[in-house]
């Protein structure tokens, strides 16, 4: 079975390839694992599909013909996270991002926050961008606008997120008394460049993270973050793909894990 991932150097995608690794084992399946580069997509998945039963992505959004190349040879591809750009009916399996925004917008107004800033990873075809998506909708479910100038990008990086934290302190442009990062890399990197501003985080700012990798609560101040059972959300993504292999009509995925939120220092 092949598994795209995009940044193996994330610590939450290397998690989600662990437990992917383990529920097809589960099956009698063993992982080829891929890096999904755009500029070398249709060779790496050609050869792929010479040794595979079924592809999982890691949220990518592959082109049209990579789609129809796979269906023509018969081997199905579901995606685990939600991708940018859904294209040709493929399955994704992900966690209810709207609902866990909510709560996450929710807490943040209990706690007197009126201005919200948004770190998101500035690739528009990341998966990230549903993150942001979802974000935007609970804003709007709360009754609370956001300017879209307290936007950053992050680059879904510990070292772009600090950059981009950096130039906004240097500015004078924090507008916002919380930041809401699509993932903890960023909210780590976000915290560090505050902490060597002397940015009382979360007095002059609190900071948000979406995963709770494990050093989300190592990290000085302990990051505020949403956590879910990743496991429970791996597994029934490679359900869902052994059902298309083993050519069930009617696929059903096993309920989606709820996310909630973390409270530490941070936020």
């Amino acid at each position: 079975m092949a598994v795209l991932v995009s940044h193996l150097g994330n610590p939450f995608e290397a998690s989600l390839v662990s437990y992917v690794e383990s529920a097809l084992q589960q099956h009698g399946y063993s992982m080829i694992l891929q890096t999904y580069r755009q500029e070398s997509e249709a060779s790496a998945l050609k050869l792929l599909a010479e040794r595979v039963d079924g592809l999982l992505l890691m949220g990518q959004t592959l082109a049209d013909q990579s789609y129809d190349y796979f269906r023509e040879r018969g081997i199905p591809i579901v995606s685990l996270m939600r991708p940018a750009w859904e294209k040709q009916g493929v399955p994704s399996i992900d966690l209810n991002w709207m609902q866990a925004m909510r709560k996450l917008v929710e807490y943040l107004q209990s706690r007197g926050h009126l201005d919200i800033g948004y770190m998101t990873n500035g690739n528009p075809a990341h998966y990230h961008t549903h993150r942001f998506s979802s974000f935007i909708q609970a804003m709007q479910l709360c009754k609370k606008k956001f300017d879209h100038s307290n936007v950053l990008s992050g680059g879904g990086t510990y070292l772009k997120a600090y950059d981009a934290m950096e130039q906004r302190i240097v500015s004078g442009e924090l507008n916002f008394s919380a930041l809401v990062c699509a993932n903890d890399l960023m909210a780590i990197g976000a915290i560090a460049a505050c902490r060597n501003y002397g940015i009382d985080i979360p007095r002059q700012l609190a900071i948000i993270g979406c995963e709770d990798i494990l050093m989300s609560s190592e990290v000085y101040p302990p990051l505020t973050t949403i956590q879910y059972d990743r496991d429970k959300l791996c597994r029934a993504a490679v359900d869902v793909l052994m059902a298309k292999i083993y050519g069930e009509e009617t696929v059903t995925p096993a309920p989606m894990p709820e996310g909630f939120l973390v409270v530490r220092a941070s936020g």
